[in-house]
């Protein structure tokens, strides 16, 4: 035991670097078991997060408190400068790396992302809450920061601040000696963290987003070595002392994706260490001044865009790439502009507003969470990597260790720029090698097979003759005569082995099993399968019936079984324009194309209208009934309609087919209708069978494993056996 214990390093940053390789080794070898780390994990979180906001508060107050008159200006000053000139370094970036991906083409399934509701994010509300206290509770890091840094400003203006400084000065020592408590757990804080997070890696999902990957990998390393160079171009600082100051909050923020909490450590190294690593006289009463600076300018930097907030803006144009829609690089520099300011308010919401902005497909935003795990984290290391540079600098120039060499920072940014270059040329190389052909989704949509089990339903060729439609007489003959309609996806649809598969054709082959009788299938267009449903020709008719007035009135109609959503199928060219969000109505009439020619009414035409239009005034809208979907995908098809009126649980379906195409949801879930099968006949006994067990199927959930089954692409192991 006191042998493994003198293994042990004794510096906190080694401990932290040592339990990151633990965890991230037991998460690779063993993830089914990193299970029980779940608790370690949130004690960890939860303490860093009770510590940090009080330290930083007080901190805040008695730094700013204490500061002499004029110094507060030039520390603005200084910063300012420095802040922006990360920026500009990781706007460059935003700009140029996305010119090296190549083409690529591609279309996602369905996903419940794409009717999530946006909210305008204000920033004026995010500086200035309601109450301080709400700031708290939410951890809402910029107002606190805003209030502290106001209380501190305002103390310096009172002749007995002392008073209050004095006090607020022991706190400060007591919450320095709590933190370092919670310190202590911050090795095995990472160990458990790290663990958990690199058992939950998905191989496949790194392989679909290769090209994010690689831009921000590039990104990250152009960055992290420009902040190095330009360290020891600029100051005397050393690489190994450097390490020293951040090795420990760089551990703790690449396993939390939490750059919060890992802030008291950097600033306690700073404090620390920063003045011998300028090779200054720690009694220098500049040094004392700019140690009490360094908590309100790390402070201060946290709560204004990051480097790493303004480097992870490069999803939006690597999302324009993703649907062959590529940003010029003044696209670019304008979205940039405008999102660099409101990235305080999150990552999710500043790329949601701006995929609207620039017309792309919002339910890219879906990609933001397959990459949550290492996104975050992408931005909080270089969040972190800022705040120290910020520091670093600031420091240097406030004691007197600014030491600028010219040559070696031309050198630097020559290198930076040649590691930018080669990089980018090599990984476009790669992806375009990497990526042909490698556009799935059509395929793996068309490789599903039923989930059902038993007998395969016989395909009719030719109408069956009229017989009667009635409960008894279906069991009696021991046939279901069930017709489904052409050009149905995902309802009833020819798989790529040809058989007639989907969530309507398992759903009549439950109906037959239960009904005790085998299940026959015909294939015609919607209106020659009601034609025959009203000759006693069909028992049912299924495949995405949509429950409409006109329908009701021409025949029985069961219960409703799945709620579906109308959304619009649009070519990527004309995403923009159709998309909704904040800008103007179209100038021009806009024409869809409808396959269900019952859903045509003037006052869909209206709300559709309404929808796509502006607070000034409507779009205009036409509504053409097309035989099938089909048509809308010809090249006459796109030419002459601006988009295909389906739902959106379909659509999605349409657009892995047509990957040239995007499905969008202007109207939200404002535009809903219930699928419903068609009955033949007039037996309230064979309606009411049909209704109940609709209901059952309902209530076990069934209906539910379709649902993820054909329209989200996930599980169906549950539902074979039924």
């Amino acid at each position: 035991m006191e042998r493994l214990l003198a293994l042990w390093p004794r510096q906190i940053g080694n401990q932290c670097l040592l339990m990151l390789a633990a965890g991230a080794l037991l998460g690779w070898l063993l993830p089914g078991q990193t299970h029980w780390l779940q608790p370690l994990a949130t004690i960890f979180l939860q303490a860093s997060q009770i510590v940090v906001m009080p330290f930083l508060i007080c901190e805040l107050i008695v730094g700013f408190g204490r500061l002499r008159p004029g110094s507060l200006r030039q520390l603005v000053g200084r910063g300012g400068l420095v802040l922006l000139a990360l920026w500009l370094a990781a706007s460059l970036l935003v700009i140029v790396l996305p010119l090296f991906l190549p083409p690529l083409v591609t279309s996602e399934f369905y996903h419940a992302g794409l009717f999530d509701v946006h909210k305008s994010d204000d920033l004026l509300t995010t500086y200035l809450p309601d109450s301080i206290f709400t700031a708290l509770a939410t951890d809402n890091f910029p107002a606190v920061v805003l209030f502290s840094c106001v209380l501190g400003i305002l103390l310096q203006g009172l002749d007995d601040r002392e008073h209050l400084l004095r006090p607020l000065a022991v706190m400060r020592s007591l919450f320095n000696r709590l933190n370092k408590l919670v310190v202590r757990l911050i090795p095995f804080g990472i160990f458990a963290l790290i663990a958990i997070n690199v058992s939950r890696i998905n191989g496949e999902q790194l392989i679909r987003i290769q090209g994010f990957f690689a831009v921000c990998l590039i990104s990250f390393l152009v960055l992290s070595l420009l902040c190095l160079l330009v360290l020891i171009s600029l100051t005397p600082l050393r690489l190994r002392s450097l390490w020293q100051m951040i090795k420990g909050p760089l551990a703790l923020t690449a396993s939390s994706a939490n750059l919060l909490i890992a802030l008291p450590m950097l600033v306690s190294n700073l404090q620390e260490q920063l003045p011998a690593a300028l090779g200054v006289d720690p009694d220098d009463p500049r040094v004392r001044e700019m140690h009490e600076e360094i908590t309100p300018l790390i402070s201060l930097g946290f709560s204004l865009p990051t480097l790493g907030q303004v480097a992870t803006l490069i999803f939006v144009p690597f999302s324009a790439w993703y649907v062959d829609r590529a940003l010029e690089p003044l696209a670019t520099l304008r979205m940039l502009l405008s999102a660099i300011p409101a990235t305080v308010s999150g990552v999710k919401a500043v790329v949601r507003q701006e995929l609207l902005n620039l017309g792309l497909p919002i339910d890219l935003l879906q990609l933001v969470y397959v990459n949550g795990e290492w996104l975050y984290r992408f931005e909080k290391v270089l969040g972190l990597e800022g705040l120290a540079v910020l520091a670093v600098l600031v420091v240097a120039q406030g004691v007197g260790a600014w030491r600028p060499r010219l040559p070696r920072l031309l050198a630097s940014l020559g290198l930076a720029t040649a590691l930018t270059l080669g990089l980018g040329l090599a990984s476009r190389s790669a992806l375009a090698a990497a990526l042909r052909e490698s556009y799935r989704n059509d395929a793996r949509l068309l490789a599903l097979s039923s989930t059902r089990s038993g007998e395969t339903p016989r395909v009719a060729s030719r109408p069956w003759p009229a017989a009667p439609v009635t409960l008894q007489a279906i069991r009696a003959r021991g046939v279901l005569r069930a017709g489904v309609q052409d050009d149905a996806l995902p309802w009833a649809f020819r798989n790529a082995r040809g058989d007639l598969v989907g969530f309507d054709v398992d759903l009549l082959k439950s109906m037959a099993r239960s009904l005790g009788v085998r299940l026959e299938l015909l294939q015609l267009p919607l209106e020659q399968l009601e034609q025959q449903l009203g000759e006693g020709r069909l028992d049912v008719v299924a495949g995405g019936i949509q429950n409409t007035p006109e329908r009701a009135i021409r025949h029985e109609l069961s219960r409703s079984y799945q709620t579906v959503n109308l959304a619009l199928v649009v070519p990527d060219a004309k995403v923009r324009e159709l998309q909704g969000g904040e800008r103007s109505a179209p100038s021009r009439p806009i024409s869809l194309a409808v396959e269900d020619e019952s859903l045509i009414s003037y006052g869909l035409e209206a709300q559709i209208a309404k929808s796509l239009g502006d607070a000034r005034q409507r779009a205009r809208v036409k509504l053409v009934p097309i035989g099938s979907s089909a048509e809308f995908f010809t090249a006459e098809g796109q030419r002459r309609y601006d988009g295909l009126l389906t739902p959106a649980e379909s659509g999605a379906g349409l657009a892995v087919l047509h990957p040239s195409t995007t499905l969008i949801t202007p109207f939200g879930r404002e535009f809903s209708s219930e699928l419903v099968l068609m009955v033949g006949g007039r037996d309230a006994a064979f309606r009411r069978y049909l209704n109940g067990w609709l209901t059952r199927e309902i209530s076990l959930g069934r209906i539910q494993e379709l649902f993820d089954y054909w329209i989200l692409l996930k599980g169906g192991a549950a539902a074979r056996s039924r």
